[in-house]
């Protein structure tokens, strides 16, 4: 019997060791709120988004468009044969042509991705910043497939699967027919004839107004829902909508309390992680800070595309 013990004792001392030596570069994943003092983290100023992903953030992109570059308003990308042919800066063109700005103005120049054009910064609709302690995401092309998720400052290029749409109210890839992707069906031109309106897939009271290209969305009165007959806001029994309303109650990321990670993280870069009991949720890790997501019911996580998808698709 006491040979027994002490092999026993041998073994999980044997695991003990192992484990120490295999968690040496792993952390306990901090909370939100962790002021994350003292970890190993990545410089800030090497950090590139449109690297080390398995994303093609130029993928089914025809040649010639150039995308906008997340993070700084003034550059823009340029695609060719589906890959990143340059990334460019609109600063750099004034530089090199004078004369393309107002010598009465200064030549701070944006990249406005709805008109293709560099322009005036005061004239560009920016993408959305990366904030520092937060949780959030935004809508990348006008397809509505890819977005960026941002945590702790850090964008993250994502991309949602099976004809799955990214959802601006709920922060995560959604089924089409709750998520109102309407920038790719609005003019870029300025004339006043051109103004389109667009009523939501996902609500009666809500619709669209396309003018400059973008679209700006109306809410009507309660009790009033939109009518594609006269463009307006009418009375529900004149308006034909058979748009089912039952409330998901599903709240963005944005404006929930962030759940810590219950696993280690590492320490350097950014991870996504399936969950340890749920096919419905995953764990997101940002330089050893870690949070628990959960999919849009219905969708479950798959490790192979590192996102939600339909049940059908995953590990296929």
């Amino acid at each position: 019997m006491k040979w027994l013990l002490n092999g026993l004792l041998l073994l999980f001392i044997i695991l003990m060791v192992h484990r120490n030596r295999a968690d040496e570069d792993l952390v306990v994943a901090p909370g939100p709120d962790d002021d994350g003092e003292g970890l190993n983290v990545q410089d800030k100023d090497i950090y590139d988004m449109y690297e080390n992903t398995q994303i093609n953030v130029c993928g089914n992109v025809a040649d010639g468009v150039y995308l906008p570059y997340v993070g700084n308003c003034s550059k823009y990308i340029e695609c060719e044969n589906n890959t990143i042919k340059e990334v460019g800066s609109c600063l750099d063109l004034a530089k090199d042509n004078p004369d393309i700005c107002d010598p009465n103005k200064s030549c701070e120049l944006g990249y406005d991705p709805v008109l293709q054009v560099c322009t005036y910064m005061e004239e560009v609709q920016c993408l959305p910043t990366c904030e520092s302690f937060r949780l959030s995401s935004f809508c990348y092309d006008n397809t509505c497939t890819k977005y960026v998720l941002c945590y702790y400052g850090k964008p993250v290029l994502r991309q949602c699967h099976d004809g799955l749409q990214y959802n601006n109210a709920t922060d995560r890839c959604d089924f089409p027919e709750y998520v109102d992707c309407v920038a790719n069906d609005c003019s870029a031109t300025f004339q006043p004839e051109d103004i389109i309106y667009l009523g939501s897939k996902a609500s009666c009271s809500k619709y669209y107004v396309c003018s400059n290209g973008r679209p700006w969305e109306q809410q009507c009165a309660p009790g009033l829902a939109y009518n594609p007959s006269c463009k307006c806001c009418d009375f529900a029994k004149n308006v034909n909508c058979t748009i089912d309303a039952v409330a998901r109650n599903i709240l963005p990321y944005s404006r929930t309390p962030l759940r810590r990670a219950d696993i280690k993280c590492p320490l350097m870069g950014t991870h996504f992680f399936p969950h340890k009991s749920r096919r419905d949720a995953y764990y997101y890790c940002v330089e050893g800070r870690g949070v628990t997501l959960d999919c849009t019911p219905g969708l479950y996580y798959d490790p192979k595309v590192e996102d939600c998808r339909r049940p059908e698709f995953v590990g296929v």
